[in-house]
């Protein structure tokens, strides 16, 4: 079942503003001896320039943090992050999105190439991107 997390804009007020909307597909608890990690995977709903709580990601500490752009579009989207004091309680992540000002080209199975697309002006959905993410902390 999903869990489903909308971040509160008061919250991201300091951090730039926004409200991720955090979907939660799976959660898994790992302990051994006396530490325990905790995995999860979902979906990010997040803009250029947002941060994600760990709480949001359903995590005390966000140690490790993976993105993959979910875009239904053929440009190339660059997603990069950097975790605040990794493995701190209720840390965050700030999330860059980066669209690339050269055209990109593709190739076919047939050989063809795909050039000189004109980039596009905004992200594909509301100004934000939909990110798959697998995040590890505690």
């Amino acid at each position: 079942m999903v869990q489903v997390i909308q971040g509160l804009a008061a919250d991201h007020a300091a951090y730039g503003g926004g409200a991720p909307l955090v979907h939660v597909h799976y959660v898994e608890r790992m302990v051994h001896g006396n530490g325990i990690a905790i995995r999860t995977y979902g979906e990010i709903k997040i803009a250029a320039k947002e941060v994600v709580f760990a709480r949001e990601l359903m995590l005390n500490t966000i140690q490790v943090l993976l993105l993959t752009p979910k875009t239904n579009s053929h440009w190339l989207y660059h997603v990069q992050k950097w975790v605040h004091n990794e493995g701190e309680y209720d840390n965050y992540a700030s999330i860059d999105i980066l669209i690339p000002s050269a055209a990109p080209y593709e190739m076919f199975a047939s050989g063809g190439v795909v050039v000189g697309r004109q980039m596009p002006s905004q992200l594909p959905s509301d100004g934000s991107i939909w990110l798959d993410y697998e995040a590890l902390g505690e």
